[in-house]
């Protein structure tokens, strides 16, 4: 799974919820780790973001440049598991943290949002199909 969502679905990725804390964060700076228990997500209001992860060989390989209006760390925190990928701030940038079990609440709390971040983790899917079928191509 990506870890991150296209908030542009959504009405504004400021009105996710009121518990969200804004963050600088300048570049280098790691917002998550690979294989690390999510403590929330992140909204990227500006700036970019790498998602990198490693492969079998140990090497770091980029896995897509995150930009605004995208939440980092989706996927681990909707499906309870650990980040697949680690996202290290490429320009300095600003981000929205809000904690895991604030945004499961809203999550539950809001069905719009709910289909929204559904048909986000569908796409998603669909992205990396895209992406397969052009290695095997």
């Amino acid at each position: 799974m990506v870890a991150y969502m296209d908030t542009a679905l959504m009405d504004s990725p400021l009105t996710l919820t009121s518990s969200e804390t804004l963050q600088h964060r300048a570049t280098g700076e790691m917002l998550f780790l690979e294989g690390e228990s999510p403590a929330g997500v992140y909204v990227l209001h500006s700036g970019e973001v790498d998602l990198l992860f490693g492969s079998r060989n140990g090497e770091v390989k980029a896995l897509r440049v995150a930009t605004p209006d995208q939440i980092l760390g989706l996927a681990a925190v909707v499906m309870g598991r650990t980040h697949d990928c680690s996202a290290t701030v490429r320009t300095r940038c600003e981000v929205g943290f809000i904690e895991r079990e604030e945004f499961l609440r809203t999550l539950e709390s809001n069905p719009s949002f709910r289909f929204n971040v559904l048909r986000q983790l569908s796409s998603d899917v669909n992205s990396i199909y895209d992406d397969i079928r052009a290695l095997v191509g």
